[in-house]
């Protein structure tokens, strides 16, 4: 039986609650002395993170032959799904807090998700309420030829009475290399999509099919099908691994019939998930729901190599 949210209290405590991905687990000691500036905050996390696909010469000084002659295993530490599992790691490359400046070859080799579990984390730890969201962002093609896959994190500004969004990957080598100046801890509204708004824009002809997703079979409609479960599933406490899918997720299942019902409840769900009603459908619905719910030993399997390409 899943405990009913039945007002705004309720809901902002469901999002305070560490979840088991989000959870710091044996090394929480690390949370100890970080900054509570939220700038410095994501230089926190960002020391604690090298993205997979950014470790290049011409941006970190290193490559990921070089981590690999080092000895550094790079599609396990990418399968690292849980905070406690890569802050585990993370003292492993060095034994120092998490506010000591590293080298890039000394953090965590990651995604985007992990950027923004750990701000999660790291907010859940002090009691404020926050989540990671799935979708797309404009600002890594600023023409507006593509929306790229991403993760961002949101968290309650008690002052404003809002969800702040906010990307915690965007250090100054990404800033740099992006060309833009806009605010990367109070992301402007239209420059993130989430899973939802990211489905209905590609359903209602907003964004064409092809702008949208990793080219090949993954763009367009199952695409953005895929990314409306990714987030349906966020908001509702199963911070997933970015390959996982299952049921209407699954990129290598057709749709079934009831599914673009389905599609369209979410939607309505998800717009509007910050009333205490809608939450607590949207998590009945994704524990009960045959197209939803998770098949009993679902394993997504690790990373693969041929997606670092």
């Amino acid at each position: 039986m899943i405990p009913e949210i039945q007002n705004q209290r309720q809901l902002l405590d469901f999002y305070r609650l560490q979840t088991p991905i989000t959870h710091p687990g044996r090394v929480a000691s690390l949370y100890g002395d970080l900054p509570k500036d939220l700038a410095a905050l994501c230089r926190v996390v960002q020391n604690a993170i090298i993205h997979m696909w950014w470790i290049r010469e011409d941006t970190y000084g290193i490559t990921l032959d070089q981590l690999r002659e080092a000895g550094r295993d790079v599609i396990g530490e990418i399968g690292l799904s849980s905070i406690e599992r890569r802050l585990q790691h993370f003292t492993n490359l060095l034994k120092a807090p998490l506010t000591v400046e590293r080298e890039p070859c000394q953090r965590t080799i990651g995604n985007c998700r992990d950027y923004s579990l750990l701000l999660t984390s790291i907010l859940r730890s002090r009691g404020t309420p926050a989540r990671a969201r799935t979708g797309t962002a404009r600002y890594f093609f600023p023409d507006g030829s593509r929306f790229e896959d991403h993760w961002i994190c949101e968290f309650w500004n008690e002052a404003s009475s809002r969800w702040q969004q906010v990307d915690p990957q965007i250090d100054d080598v990404m800033q740099a290399a992006l060309g833009t100046r806009i605010d990367f801890c109070d992301l402007p509204t239209d420059q993130f999509l989430t899973g939802w708004q990211c489905h209905q824009a590609v359903i209602e002809g907003d964004i064409a099919p092809e702008r949208i997703g990793f080219g090949g079979d993954m763009i367009g409609r199952s695409y953005t099908r895929y990314k409306l479960f990714g987030d349906l599933a966020y908001v509702t406490g199963d911070e997933i691994l970015p390959w996982a899918g299952w049921g209407i997720g699954s990129l290598a299942e057709s749709p079934k019939p009831g599914d673009e019902k389905l599609e369209i409840r979410i939607i309505g769900l998800l717009k509007s998930i910050d009333q205490p009603a809608a939450l607590q459908e949207a998590r009945e619905l994704m524990a009960t729901h045959e197209r939803l719910k998770r098949p009993e030993g679902y394993d997504p399997g690790p990373f693969q190599e041929a997606w670092l390409e």
